[in-house]
């Protein structure tokens, strides 16, 4: 579990800085930066067993407020979503008053749901996800009127902005414990995201391979990028390279400047916690 804290870092005095803060279903990570600088004050993850099951959420609210920064005042708050389900659709269709008719037409939604609505810039298009109520309603207690977006908007969010050093064919893989978020750009212009759930390496490369099927993607010269929990010693990594020809790791946003202590780990694995910063 990664834990850095700068020398300078008072949690006392964060009124200015931003916090980001990614939940995923058995861990959080956060991260604390000064906004004006781009200087990471804070970086943290937290393991837990389950924030999403009812009998295991007392124990997520006890970690959350066993972490003083958390319990800390600051001048922005974003919150991003691993895992839950989301769908997007077209701005010029799109009507605010039906989002939770969309999603349930993909995913139930229960009354111990809420759903949420994120805009994502350049592609023009309206990213509809629920999460369970009771988490929003906590986090919204912890927090001083935090911004929510799924994990999937921050992705997205973060290609736009690299799309100019596309390939033709661009494949971009994040990947988080038993989720992964696989999206494509096609000559520049989006044209994919999904995420999958998977459980073993044959489940991963099902999906990967499906989307480049069903595309036709040229997997001899299109060019796999990777982002999240994958390392170039990793059985996933490797299987990949059967497959695919040219693969690297997606750089992380550069606004947040990290330290060396921070630079000398694999930060492609944050790529998701520091796009957070780019969703408005």
């Amino acid at each position: 579990m990664v834990h850095f804290v700068d020398t300078d870092f008072n949690k006392d005095f964060t009124s200015h800085y931003s916090l980001l803060f990614q939940l995923e279903e058995h861990q959080y990570t956060y991260a604390v930066y000064d906004k004006r600088s781009g200087k990471l004050q804070l970086l943290k993850t937290v393991a837990f067993n389950s924030a999403f099951a009812p009998e295991a959420f007392s124990k997520f609210k006890v970690s959350v407020t066993a972490e003083d920064a958390l319990q800390a005042m600051y001048k922005e708050v974003k919150i991003g979503v691993v895992d839950s389900a989301f769908t997007l659709l077209p701005r010029t269709i799109f009507e605010e008053e039906k989002a939770k008719a969309y999603l349930s037409l993909t995913s139930p939604i229960d009354d111990q749901s809420t759903v949420l609505v994120n805009q994502v810039r350049g592609i023009f298009v309206r990213n509809v996800f629920s999460l369970p109520l009771a988490i929003s309603s906590y986090l919204d207690e912890v927090f001083t009127h935090p911004k929510w977006f799924h994990a999937s908007t921050a992705l997205m969010e973060t290609a736009i902005r690299n799309r100019d050093q596309f390939a033709d064919q661009q494949i971009i893989l994040d990947i988080k414990p038993g989720v992964m978020y696989l999206m494509y750009y096609a000559k520049k212009e989006f044209v994919f995201m999904n995420q999958f759930k998977y459980v073993n390496k044959d489940d991963f490369l099902y999906y990967v391979l499906l989307m480049a099927d069903q595309f036709e993607i040229d997997r001899e010269h299109c060019d796999l990028k990777l982002s999240g929990e994958i390392l170039p010693d990793s059985m996933l990594y490797n299987e990949l390279w059967k497959f695919f020809s040219n693969i690297s790791f997606l750089q992380p946003n550069e606004h947040i400047i990290l330290p060396d202590a921070v630079r000398e780990k694999p930060v492609h694995m944050f790529n998701s916690l520091f796009s957070l910063d780019l969703c408005e």
